[in-house]
This record gives C-alpha cells, sequence and structure tokens, in this order.
C-alpha cells in the first residue's frame, strides 16, 4: 500500500519527469515526506516565486523535457495563472499540479488546520484556469491517481500541446491503495487530407506572387526541416523566419515584404498573420495549422479559403510544387540587399555615443548562445539557427524569460542569454531567479535593455493619439520608469554585474558575463527599436 503522493511522484517519473519546479504550501506535506523517504522520486526544484516557477517549467518544457511545476491551491494558482496562459497560447505542453483545501474539518491528520484552509477553498477552484488550459480534473479518489495522470499526459502532449491543471486534495495525496500499474495512453496529431494537398499545389502552382507568414512553424525540429525544404526547393519568400522561435534559415528569409500584393499567402502555425486595420489582403490564402480556426479566440476574422488542419511537417513533406525560378532568384536578390542595409547600420551604431539597441542585439548575437527574448531583443540582427530563439509567448504576460532561461539551461546544460526591458525583468521577480540559480544551478546571462521606460506604453500613445501633445513634447507620464540599483542584490547571491553606457563597452561586458553562471549586464540604451 502507497500513499497517494508516493503514487503520483512515482507515476511522474516513470513519465519521464524527473524535475518538480515548486512553490511548497501545507498541501505538500505529503509530498516531502514520501520524497525524504524515496530520494530517487523526481527532484524538488523550490522557486520562491510562483511566475519564477512555473517560468522555469516552461523553459523546461522548451528544451525538450517535461515541465512539470506545482503550486499552492488558489494564491499560487493566481500567481502562475499568466505564466499559464502563456503556455497555452504558444502550445507549450505543461504539466501544473495544484494543491487543494482539505475537504474535511475534523478526523484525520490531513484535515483542516489552518484559517486559511476555510477561506482559500474555491466554488470550482478548476475555473479559475479553465479558459487556458486543455483539461482541468480534481483528484477525488486515490484509485484515480494513475489514470489521472496519464490522461494528463495525454492531452498537454497531444496536438495542439499546451497546459493541464490537476488538482490534488491533501486527504487523497495521504490516503493510502495499491498500485495500479496503469499503461500510458498514447498521444496524437492532426494529419492532411490528400484532397486538402492536391488543392494546396494547386493553388501554389497557379500563383505568380505567394509568400509564406510564419510564427511558430519551427516549434519541432522536424517541422522546421519539412518547411526549410519546401521553401529551399521551390522558392517562395519567408515572413517571420523569426517569429515566436526559428522558423526558417535561409536565402528566402524577409524581414519586409508587401503581402497585399501577394496573390497567396500560406499562413502556417500563426494565430495573427498580419494586422487587418494596416494590411489588406486580396489574394487567396492557405491556412496549416494544427487548428486552424484558433477556436480559442472569441472574435476571428482572418480569412481562410483553404484551412489545411495539420502539423508542419505532414503538410509539407508531401506537398510537391515545381520550382519557382525567377521568384527565387527576385526573392534571393532582396534577401542579400536586406542584409547588406543591415551590416552598414551596424557599423553606424557602432560609432554612436549612445547603445542602439540593435546594436546590443548584434553583439547577443555574436555569443551564439540560445536566447530567451522578453522585449528589445531584435533578432534580425543576430545569426540564429534552429532552437536557438524563444520570444514572446502569443498571450504576452511579461515575467517569463528569465524564469525560463534558467528552467532551459538546467534541462539542457546550456549556457543561456535572457534578453529583458528594464520593466519586464522586474516582472520576472529577479531575487526568485537569483535564488534558483544559486542553489540549482544553471548558467544565465541576462542582458537588461535600460531605456527608462515602457516602450511599448509611449508606442500605443502615439498609435491612439498621432497628432497628440504626449507624442509632440516627447513626455510619457505614466509611461516612465526610474533607473534603479540592481547591481548589489545581484552579488549578493554570487553573481556578476555590469552597467554598460556605451557601445565600446558592450562587446567585452558580455564577454567577461560569460565567464560566470549568473551574470547581469544593464546597459542604458536609446529610446528607439
Amino acid at each position: 500500500m502507497e500513499t497517494g503522493a508516493k503514487i503520483l511522484l512515482s507515476k511522474l517519473r516513470e513519465l519521464g519527469v524527473d524535475r518538480i519546479f515548486m512553490v511548497s504550501g501545507t498541501d505538500y506535506a505529503a509530498f516531502i515526506e514520501e520524497k525524504v523517504k524515496d530520494p530517487s522520486l523526481p527532484e524538488f526544484v523550490i522557486v520562491p516565486h510562483e511566475i519564477t516557477a512555473a517560468s522555469a517549467a516552461l523553459g523546461y518544457s522548451i528544451a525538450g523535457k517535461v515541465g512539470v511545476v506545482a503550486l499552492h491551491t488558489i494564491p499560487g494558482t493566481a500567481n502562475a495563472l499568466g505564466i499559464i496562459i502563456n503556455a497555452f497560447t504558444s502550445r507549450v505542453p505543461l504539466i501544473v499540479l495544484a494543491g487543494r483545501s482539505p475537504y474535511t474539518e475534523e478526523g484525520s491528520t490531513a484535515s483542516r488546520n489552518l484559517r486559511i484552509h476555510w477561506t482559500q477553498e474555491a466554488r470550482d477552484q478548476g475555473e479559475v484556469v479553465r479558459q487556458w488550459v486543455k483539461w482541468d480534473f480534481e483528484i477525488r479518489r486515490v484509485e484515480q491517481i494513475e489514470s489521472s495522470v496519464n490522461r494528463a499526459f495525454q492531452i498537454a502532449f497531444s496536438e495542439p500541446t499546451g497546459p493541464v491543471y490537476l488538482m490534488v486534495p491533501r486527504e487523497v495525496s495521504v490516503e493510502k491503495t495499491g498500485r495500479r500499474n496503469e499503461r500510458p495512453l498514447g498521444t496524437y496529431s492532426p494529419g492532411v487530407k490528400r484532397e486538402d494537398l492536391e488543392k494546396a499545389r494547386k493553388m501554389i502552382q497557379e500563383s505568380d506572387n505567394p509568400v509564406i507568414v510564419t510564427w511558430r512553424a519551427g516549434r519541432k525540429r522536424e517541422w522546421f526541416d519539412s518547411l526549410k525544404g519546401f521553401v529551399d526547393e521551390v522558392g517562395i519568400p519567408v515572413l517571420n523566419y523569426v517569429g515566436e522561435v526559428v522558423n526558417y534559415e535561409g536565402e528566402m528569409g524577409l524581414d519586409h515584404y508587401d503581402i497585399s500584393n501577394a496573390d497567396l499567402v500560406i499562413v502556417v502555425e500563426s494565430e495573427v498573420p498580419w494586422i487587418p486595420k494596416r494590411v489588406r489582403v486580396k489574394g487567396k490564402v492557405i491556412k496549416v495549422d494544427v487548428d486552424p480556426s484558433y477556436s480559442y479566440i472569441p472574435y476571428y476574422g482572418f480569412p481562410c479559403d483553404l484551412c489545411v488542419q495539420s502539423t508542419v511537417s505532414e503538410f509539407f513533406s508531401q506537398l510537391k510544387v515545381a520550382e519557382k525560378a525567377e521568384l527565387k532568384e527576385k526573392v534571393r536578390e532582396a534577401h542579400r540587399e536586406q542584409e547588406r542595409k543591415k551590416a552598414e547600420e551596424v557599423e553606424k551604431y557602432k560609432k554612436m555615443k549612445t547603445i542602439h539597441p540593435r546594436l546590443l542585439s548584434y553583439y547577443v548575437g555574436k555569443l551564439g548562445l540560445t536566447v530567451f527574448n522578453e522585449y528589445q531583443f531584435n533578432p534580425r540582427y543576430a545569426k540564429l539557427g534552429f532552437g536557438q530563439y524563444f520570444a514572446d509567448p502569443g498571450f504576452g504576460h511579461l515575467g517569463w524569460a528569465i524564469g525560463g532561461g534558467f528552467g532551459y539551461s538546467l534541462a539542457t546544460g546550456k549556457k543561456v542569454v535572457v534578453t529583458v526591458g528594464d520593466g519586464s525583468f522586474i516582472f520576472g521577480v529577479p531575487e526568485a531567479f537569483y535564488y534558483a540559480v544559486a542553489t540549482y544551478g544553471g548558467d544565465v546571462l541576462v542582458v537588461i535593455y535600460d531605456n527608462g521606460g515602457w516602450l511599448a506604453s509611449a508606442e500605443a500613445v502615439d498609435e491612439v493619439f498621432p497628432e497628440g501633445l504626449a507624442k509632440a513634447k516627447g513626455e510619457y507620464p505614466g509611461a516612465d520608469f526610474r533607473r534603479y540599483n540592481i547591481g548589489e542584490t545581484v552579488k549578493g547571491f554570487g553573481g556578476y554585474y555590469k552597467l554598460i553606457e556605451s557601445p565600446e563597452e558592450i562587446e567585452e561586458s558580455l564577454k567577461e558575463g560569460l565567464k560566470h553562471k549568473l551574470s547581469v549586464v544593464q546597459a542604458i540604451v536609446d529610446k528607439t527599436r
């Protein structure tokens, strides 16, 4: 006979979980007891804030491992909710465990013994996350644990992948039963229909000016390879070759392209392929996606002449289209010209007295590391390959990057560079991040693009009030941000810190930062992108 906590932890271990990122609470007493009894159970990585802990689990999943975060009932869930939504909108599999207030008031060692055990009980705890997880379930009997964990994994890792939420009351965690040894459940993905392949082939063959618009087609290696193989063979330009991830690498990648003149737009794994009030697409549209409708978005008016529910690799590996030689050469020339202009820009930025964000991005890119970016790093000025870049998730909840970089580094054993704004750095709960790296390892260089304000908010003012006084005067009260000294805090955890203000300091400071396991370089940059 084993306790529910032992059964759950053992099942997680059998399914490949080696670490659980945890913000512990009174609901995890049985888990802690079982871990002491059996050190071979998954390691508990204590990260003292849910935003950072959930982000670390996110980064762990991005690295190809199983990201698991354990939260304390409603308060922990509330703190982690933004990161859970990030995982949902960016299709990152995540196992979210949450305690639940004890059911009983007396009669068991697991019964309620603190005031919060009454006030933290919700009428429906799963409702807090239900819009933003693929599945939620409260385990009510110890006999349900194995089948519930199996189902959680099946749903989380089937396309579209995403987070699941599993609640474990304290009574269930201490209750005992025999192991059922239930088999894992298989995962699944949608497949392309042959008639859709033929329709797509004909539409592409007949088009004169097609373009591919993507955002996260490169979230899997086989997806990246299949898209690249197709694009290089046929010769179709790719917009957002670096989007949320690196989607394509090669001569067909363009920074800018007027899709309003395209007669065919192929949208691949992108929920917002263009902004309708700025761009009017007249050509036909093919959408290739595991969920082309993006059914979780309530209002959604993007056109789709051919909607293909398929993985990227399933579609492009079977799609045979003749080479468009004239278009290919035209795109190659445009690509060469854009790279030439960017090289000229970089040389111009090197001669400036202040640090331009694009120059800082250029030097960060030269490090050759995987980049977790939360604002201002510009991937167009860096040479990045598959798996070397992860940008703001679709939902855009800030604070995920430094924790994500820690989780990724812990999973891979590799050095990671995290690029953040001065505001998003604070949102990531830096002290929780410092504690985690100092305690459990990881190798992370954080580069802060410090522009002294909320740049996105200032730009929103300019967008909504283009003739307004704020834009004319260059003043944005409510979108400014006072600089503060973070150096001593970093050093307190044994880290390296450097403040830089001129282009000449960038390269040497980044190289020095690479020598330390925990490094923060704070760069004062222009208020531009």
